[in-house]
């Protein structure tokens, strides 16, 4: 069952345009950037949003294939 967070967060990713670049670590945090070009060495000062995650939360996210990226 997808959390709200997850909705929010995908609705985000959808919102923010197609070039819009979700990266999520195992370790809670999910950060969405504009572009994947803005992600590359970037301490996520230029992302449009972060969130923290639970676990069961990285797993939904994670299986809702909406990630470009997981670490």
């Amino acid at each position: 069952m997808t959390s709200q967070k997850i909705t929010e967060i995908i609705a985000a990713k959808a919102a923010a345009g197609t070039e819009a670049y979700l990266w999520v670590h195992d370790s809670g945090d999910c950060i969405l950037w504009p572009s994947e070009a803005a992600s590359e060495n970037d301490d996520a000062s230029r992302a449009l949003a972060r969130w923290s995650l639970t676990p069961a939360q990285v797993d939904d996210l994670i299986a809702s294939c909406d990630c470009d990226e997981v670490a």
